[in-house]
């Protein structure tokens, strides 16, 4: 149990070992991916077309290219992944166009970036625009219909992540009439300049017997088209708009592209992809996976002392914690007060004043650091740097590192373009890392940048502000990880609104959502963040704030936040003790079944008259956890839940972990006729942890 081990044995053990893959990669899948690469990216192939498209001085790039110089390069990275690069080089006005794609051994998967630079050093380049970093075809039959799966993002709202889908077709057509080609038949994109709010970047093409699944890593505003042509169904997506010049000497770089290929079931696709993201794009430490940790939450704006007293009670009582999670409210000078939360304090009026409180932390914050590394608990500190306040100390002192103000003139946007301004705030959040010996950077984001990076672009380099503050708040991010080693970074954008790709690759996004911030939210919601979530994002984190277990296990994931009251000197916290070990003992036993295969067993929905139950598998420890939620409303008191992954020929071993009992079912009945659940309360929830036992005959005996 984490909690009973030395500090350095908590940090290690939140960067377990990566598992082995839980999901099977199909040869037919590998050959998939290999023969797009032909196609997309090998120099002299006959049918080579680029996956990507822009318009260079009004003239479309598949023209151009082919005038232009191209050089070819290849390197090996590593054992798993090759680096192939394309360069093609104007030689009228010498811009530079460098294709880096990535592919992989041990996935059917290929990812890239564009970069453009301006080698001139005199004159600045024509306009370049419309540049798409995606823009590719899928073969596909003219009479196949193709279905599209996607999400919303977050936007504070009960069906934040809720699975979508479209249909492509095909449009009926005589078979004499020309094809009309339909490139609006499906619009995404994010919304107010974060990548995950209003949809999240990953999306499904479902051909029915298999399909390739696209994921953008750019944490701004990006825009995607799905559509059919008279031979196939067609993808592009990059920056919602780039109409810009180059200056001598300037380089930008694009979002970052991947297709993962599937065939078969499209929950295979999916668990592909949770699979190839905890292998490829979780961050690392030391080499390992990291973690996601359980946290105990607390309001910054509390003394010090209590903060301390928070996680010595976890320690006392022998409960397993990785982090004291210290919110916002610690920093500025905001009136001290017992009680003190999100809705009675002016935290938000004080971004920019990034100085703890001196009533509340008079000695810093270095207290609290060294107290909790005592009791071997990491530290897990929030931020949000990049939104400033009139008044605060920032806004007075650095005017020349801010964007805006906004139309209130009370709001402005700290320019992680500006490189001078972004290496002042890495050198004074690193100050504040080493001081607190923070273990978790946790970095929030209440703003729409969108107005601030259209008012400072001119009508010539349209796209340009954003391109640069997106860079910048990546190498802000690297440096930090770089100067500050075992750093975990927590990603918050008012809840889940910048997820994608690159963020991934550098953070756990441990509060997924903002309506848990709200007193009584709606635990279907919690649910449903873990069904619509898991799909695309294996790590993340729920959240429970009372003592309830079926709020509990709607938050059961590979680790959680959990919020406790104000804890004063004589009272009681309100997570009993009995309960609470029981529950964080339950989360211990299952968490890492949350790194396996997927497998939703009920449609997506949020009524509270229906059932709720998904399934996490781990093949390669032939074991797994089926959850099952009865909601508040429903008048079913039983079910059966047929079950997938499972061998049919193998006999398992199934436990209730409320009362211990134990049943054995052939795999070939769990996926036949189902898991029998009965729960006569409501709200109720059940959960199962299962062990193949050995192999079973055709009726379930034992061979």
């Amino acid at each position: 149990m984490i909690g009973l081990l030395p500090f350095s044995t908590v940090l290690l053990s939140l960067f377990a070992t990566q598992p082995t893959l839980a999901v099977t990669v199909m040869p037919t899948e590998m050959a998939a991916a290999s023969q797009w690469i032909v196609d997309k990216l090998t120099v002299g192939s006959a049918t080579a077309e680029l996956p990507f498209s822009f318009t260079y001085n009004g003239e479309a790039s598949a023209v151009l290219l082919k005038s232009w110089e191209l050089k070819h390069s290849e390197r090996q990275l590593d054992a798993s992944r090759k680096e192939t690069t394309l360069t093609y080089t104007d030689p009228k006005t010498g811009l530079i166009v460098r294709c880096v794609a990535v592919t992989y051994r041990d996935f059917p998967a290929v990812e890239w970036l564009l970069y453009f630079k301006n080698a001139g050093e005199i004159n600045n380049t024509p306009v370049l625009s419309n540049i798409r970093a995606l823009d590719s075809g899928l073969p596909l039959k003219r009479d196949r219909t193709a279905v599209v799966h996607y999400a919303n993002g977050s936007e504070c709202r009960a069906d934040d992540f809720a699975p979508m889908l479209a249909s492509l077709g095909p449009t009926p057509v005589a078979p004499q009439a020309p094809w009309i080609e339909n490139k609006n038949a499906l619009l995404l994109g994010s919304k107010e300049g974060r990548s995950s709010c209003g949809m999240l970047p990953f999306f499904n093409v479902d051909a029915g017997t298999g399909g390739v699944i696209a994921a953008i890593g750019w944490t701004g505003d990006w825009t995607a088209r799905v559509y059919r042509t008279a031979t196939e169904v067609r993808l592009d997506a990059g920056m919602g708009r780039t109409h810009l010049k180059l200056l001598p000497g300037e380089e930008i770089r694009t979002p970052r592209i991947l297709l993962l290929f599937w065939t078969g079931e499209r929950m295979h696709g999916h668990n592909l992809l949770r699979q190839f993201v905890i292998a490829h794009y979780s961050p690392k430490i030391k080499g390992r996976p990291a973690r996601v940790p359980v946290s105990l939450a607390t309001w910054g704006g509390n003394y010090a002392e209590k903060h301390i007293a928070h996680a010595r009670w976890f320690k006392e009582n022998k409960l397993p914690l990785d982090f004291l999670w210290v919110d916002a409210g610690w920093y500025g000078n905001d009136e001290t007060r017992s009680g003190a939360d999100v809705f009675n304090s002016k935290w938000s009026k004080l971004v920019g004043d990034w100085f703890p409180n001196p009533s509340y932390f008079p000695k810093g914050l270095e207290p609290v650091g060294q107290a909790l590394k005592g009791l071997d608990i990491g530290f897990l500190l929030w931020f949000e740097p990049e939104r400033v306040r009139a008044g605060t100390k920032w806004a007075r002192e650095h005017p020349e590192f801010l964007l805006g103000p906004d139309p209130t003139g009370t709001r402005f946007l700290f320019d992680l373009g500006n490189t001078a301004a972004r290496r002042m705030l890495t050198e004074h959040q690193v100050g504040l890392i080493r001081d607190g010996n923070i273990s978790c950077y946790r970095q929030d984001f209440n703003l729409n940048p969108r107005p601030f990076w259209d008012a400072a672009d001119a009508p010539d380099r349209v796209g340009m502000a954003e391109i640069r503050y997106i860079t910048g708040l990546y190498q802000f991010w690297d440096d930090l990880l770089t100067r500050c080693p075992g750093l975990l970074i927590d990603n918050c954008a008012s809840g889940g609104r910048r997820i994608d790709l690159e963020t991934m690759s550098r953070s756990l996004p441990l509060w997924r959502s903002d309506v848990p911030s709200f007193p009584g939210f709606g635990v279907t919601a919690m649910q449903g963040q873990t069904h619509g979530l898991g799909l695309w994002v294996p790590l993340s984190a729920g959240v429970c704030d009372q003592e309830n277990t079926y709020m509990f296990r709607s938050g059961l994931g590979p680790g959680m936040a959990l919020i406790m009251a104000e804890f004063e000197k004589d009272s009681r916290n309100h997570f009993s003790l009995d309960w609470l070990r029981t529950r964080l003992d339950e989360l211990n036993q299952v968490r890492d079944y949350f790194l396996g295969d997927f497998y939703p067993l009920l449609s997506f929905n949020l009524a509270e008259d229906s059932w709720a139950a998904w399934q996490y598998d781990r093949p390669d420890l032939g074991s797994g956890v089926v959850l099952v939620f009865r909601r508040s409303q429903s008048p079913l008191i039983e079910a059966k839940f047929p079950l997938q992954g499972l061998e049919a020929e193998s006999l398992y071993e199934f436990r209730d972990t409320d009362s211990g009992a134990l049943t054995l079912l052939s795999g070939k009945e769990c996926l036949e006729r189902g898991l029998y659940v009965a729960m006569p309360d409501k709200p109720a929830s059940r959960l199962f942890i299962y062990r193949k036992q050995s192999r079973a005959t055709e009726n379930g005996g034992l061979r």
